[in-house]
This record gives structure tokens, C-alpha cells and sequence, in this order.
């Protein structure tokens, strides 16, 4: 029986090691299954199946109160030529970033099919266990450590399942505003290229 949880020990000790290794304030995290994709490049491709991935990230909790508002923001597209040419801009200066554009789409634990839209971005937040657009799971240091799961996409108010997704690839742009100064800083942005293959 010792053997046995100590084996246990061993192996949450070992999990908590691999994550923290694997997700930082610099880098976001794909997962799709038993695949794990780190993303550390301003730009870059990744191959998935068409299924549900989720996306891990580190940011602050989020704090109402106290005008804190740590969050990520992504807009999806699925414009081949969308580029990452937005670093040391003002959120207020971009489109789709800019105040009032953010969809205030339902979140469910189950299923989540983000809006694809150059018009405006999802709005990613965990202010509590009552409020908030993505899952908490777990903490690093002062960090917190966020999923954001997407099943598919909604497309003129209908949700697209990733295997119904005839456009074959997806552009994510990615941003968490750390510092919360509302400029898109160096390790702040990723843009995600991702081909879907069977």
C-alpha cells in the first residue's frame, strides 16, 4: 500500500513538472489528446486532426474590483493572409481588439465554438467560479494557468464542428495583456497557423 501512493506522489509530482515546464509567461500550450504543441514563436504552424484542442495559458486572476482585468483576447479567421503585424500597437488602434468589439459568446464547460471574425475577438477571462469564459486549472508561482477548450466555430450563427470545417486551416491570434498597458508587447502575441488533417 506505501508503494502505492508513493508511486502516486511520484507521478502528480512529476505531471505539476511537465506542465510548468511546458507552459510560461512567454509561451501558450495546444493539446489535442496526448499531443502537446508548445507555441514560443511570434508566428507559427502547427498540424491538427479536425477535434476539440484546448489552449493552455499563465495570466493573473482576474480582479473586478480592483480594475485588474487580466485577460486574453483571440480572433480566429480563416484569411491565408492574416499576419502577425500588430506588436507595440494600442489595443485601441486595432480593428478588431478595439473596445466594444469583444463577442460576449455563453460559455460551457462541454462545448465552446468561438466566433470566426476579423470584426471582433473572444474576450477570455476567469473572474470567479460563476463568472468567467475559460477554465482555471492550476497555479505557477504568481501565475494562474488557464484552458480555453474549442470544439469548432460559429460561422453566420452556426456552430461548425472542427470535422465539418470545410476551410481546412484557421488563423489564431493570440494575445494575453500581462502587463495590462493596452499595447501588444513582445512575448504578448502569438499568431497560430493551423491545418486540419485527417
Amino acid at each position: 500500500m506505501n508503494n502505492f501512493f508513493l508511486a502516486l506522489c511520484l507521478s502528480l509530482c512529476t505531471w505539476g513538472i511537465t506542465l510548468a515546464q511546458e507552459v510560461t509567461p512567454k509561451t501558450i500550450v495546444v493539446k489535442q489528446g496526448e499531443k502537446t504543441l508548445v507555441i514560443d514563436q511570434k508566428t507559427q504552424n502547427i498540424t491538427l486532426k479536425p477535434e476539440r484542442f484546448s489552449i493552455e495559458f499563465l495570466n493573473k486572476p482576474y480582479q473586478d474590483k480592483k480594475k485588474l482585468f487580466y485577460a486574453a483576447k483571440a480572433m480566429l479567421t480563416d484569411n491565408s493572409q492574416f499576419v502577425n503585424e500588430y506588436e507595440s500597437m494600442s489595443f485601441d488602434d486595432i480593428s478588431f481588439f478595439s473596445p466594444g468589439t469583444g463577442f460576449a459568446a455563453p460559455f460551457d464547460k462541454n462545448q465552446f465554438f468561438p466566433f470566426l471574425s476579423e470584426e471582433g475577438h473572444q474576450y477570455l477571462y476567469y473572474a470567479s467560479n460563476s463568472d468567467h469564459r475559460i477554465n482555471k486549472i492550476g497555479k505557477q508561482k504568481e501565475w494562474d494557468i488557464y484552458q480555453w477548450n474549442l470544439d469548432g466555430v460559429t460561422i453566420d450563427g452556426n456552430e461548425i464542428k472542427w470535422e465539418d470545417y470545410r476551410i481546412g486551416e484557421l488563423y489564431l491570434y493570440f494575445v494575453v495583456d500581462q502587463n495590462l498597458n493596452n499595447i501588444i508587447d513582445p512575448d504578448e502575441h502569438h499568431l497560430i497557423r493551423i491545418t486540419f488533417k485527417k
